[in-house]
């Protein structure tokens, strides 16, 4: 999995292999034929007993609702093709990644 991290005035830093620390994708899609205007927000994160878990949170913006989904994986590749699967569907469905401020989260 490759990972950028800006720290600072320095330039990107790109870090592969295993993730470390909690990974967060924001998706947000926009239909005005449909009236539907939703977001999705993918993250993955080791847990305090070493599995991983992957959750799905979407729901509509601007609206009550929505739901999380928690996925426990024993592994991270698991737990990485799992994220990847699941990002890859809702880049299908229309959804739109977004980039992510960790300090709005």
């Amino acid at each position: 999995m490759d990972i950028f991290l800006a720290t600072g005035h320095t330039s990107p830093t790109k870090f592969t292999g295993r993730a470390r620390f909690t990974v967060y994708l924001r998706f947000e899609k926009f239909s005005h034929r449909d009236g539907q205007h939703r977001y999705l927000v993918l993250s993955l994160a080791p847990t305090l007993f070493g599995d991983w878990c992957v959750v799905q949170a979407s729901g509509p913006i601007g609206k009550a609702g929505g739901h999380e989904r928690r996925n426990y994986c024993a592994s991270l590749d698991e737990a990485e093709a799992l994220f990847n699967s699941t990002r890859q569907r809702q880049v299908k469905r229309g959804f739109v990644p977004i980039p992510v401020q960790m300090g709005l989260f």
